[in-house]
C-alpha cells in the first residue's frame, strides 16, 4: 500500500501547528511532509510524532552548499525520507554525476531514502537531461512533480506520445510522487477546473509510479498564494479552496479518523 503524507506548508502558516497537525491526521494521512528543522523545530516534530504522524522532509540545495547538512537533520528528526531540489542544471555531466554520487553516499550513510525531485531550474530542468541521469544511477529514485513538465512543454491531454513515454519512464523510477493537477499553463490548477482527460494523464503516470513501488510516498503538495502557486481572481483573491482540493486528490488512499 502507498504512504500518504500532507505538506505542513498547504495550510496556514498562522494556523497553531496542532491545530494544523489534526487536520491532517484526521483527513486520514499516515505522515506530513515539512522543511528541515533546525534545533529550536525539533518540538514540532515532537508535537507530530505525538498526533501519530509520520515526518518526510523537503529542501532546496543550492549550487554552492554541501549536502550532509540536510542528511544530518533528516536523520536527527526521524524523518523517513528526503526530498530536495538540487541545483546545478547548468553544470556539466561531470559534475551533476558528482552531486548525485554524493547525495546518493549521504542516503546510505544516514539510513535516509533520498528522492531528487523533478522541478524547474533544478537539476532535473530539462527532461531528456533527467533521463540521461537515471541511465548513468540505476539507483538513483525521484521525487516526480510532474507538474513541472507539463507546464514546460505545455501539455494539453492527449499528450504527444513521445511525452508521455518519457514521463511514464520517470513514474517508473519514484520513490514519491507529488499529488499536483494543471491544465499546462500553471504548475497548480483547481482541482475542478482540470480538464477530465487531463486528470486522467496524471492519473495514468501516478498508477505506473504505484506499480513499479507498491509503498510508494504519495503526497499532497498544494501551495498557498505566499508561494506563487495558488490561482488569483484579479482582486488578488485566491480561486478555489486548496484544502478541499488537498482532500480531493488523497481521497483515494486516505481512510479519515473519527
Amino acid at each position: 500500500m502507498p504512504r500518504l503524507h500532507c505538506s505542513l506548508l498547504t495550510l496556514p502558516a498562522d494556523l497553531p501547528l496542532a491545530e494544523r497537525l489534526t487536520r491532517i491526521a484526521q483527513a486520514g494521512f499516515d505522515g506530513v511532509q515539512m522543511p528541515l528543522p533546525v534545533a529550536a523545530d525539533l518540538p514540532d516534530v515532537a508535537a507530530a510524532s505525538e498526533a501519530g504522524l509520520a515526518l518526510s522532509g523537503c529542501a532546496h540545495l543550492p549550487e554552492d552548499l554541501p549536502a550532509e547538512p540536510l542528511f544530518e537533520r533528516a536523520a536527527t528528526a526521524g524523518m523517513v525520507s528526503l526530498n530536495a531540489q538540487v541545483d546545478g542544471y547548468w553544470r556539466d555531466t561531470a559534475w551533476q554525476d558528482t552531486r548525485v554520487r554524493e547525495l546518493l553516499s549521504l542516503s546510505e550513510k544516514y539510513g535516509v531514502p533520498f528522492f531528487l525531485e523533478t522541478h524547474r531550474h533544478r537539476l532535473t530542468q530539462d527532461l531528456r537531461s533527467t533521463l540521461g541521469l537515471l541511465d548513468r544511477h540505476p539507483e538513483l529514485l525521484l521525487c516526480g512533480d510532474f507538474s513541472h513538465y507539463t507546464v514546460m512543454a505545455e501539455l494539453r491531454a492527449p499528450w504527444p506520445v513521445a511525452w508521455a513515454e518519457a514521463l511514464h519512464t520517470l513514474a517508473g523510477r519514484c520513490g514519491e510522487v507529488h499529488l499536483r493537477l494543471n491544465n499546462g499553463q500553471s504548475v497548480q490548477d483547481p482541482v475542478p477546473a482540470v480538464a477530465a482527460a487531463q486528470s486522467a494523464e496524471f492519473h495514468a503516470l501516478w498508477s505506473t509510479a504505484l506499480a513499479g513501488t507498491p509503498d510508494l510516498l504519495l503526497t499532497t503538495e498544494l501551495l498557498p498564494a505566499a508561494f506563487g502557486y495558488d490561482r488569483l481572481d484579479l482582486d488578488g483573491v485566491p480561486i478555489g479552496d486548496i484544502w478541499t482540493d488537498t482532500l480531493a486528490l488523497a481521497a483515494p488512499w486516505s481512510t479519515p479518523r473519527q
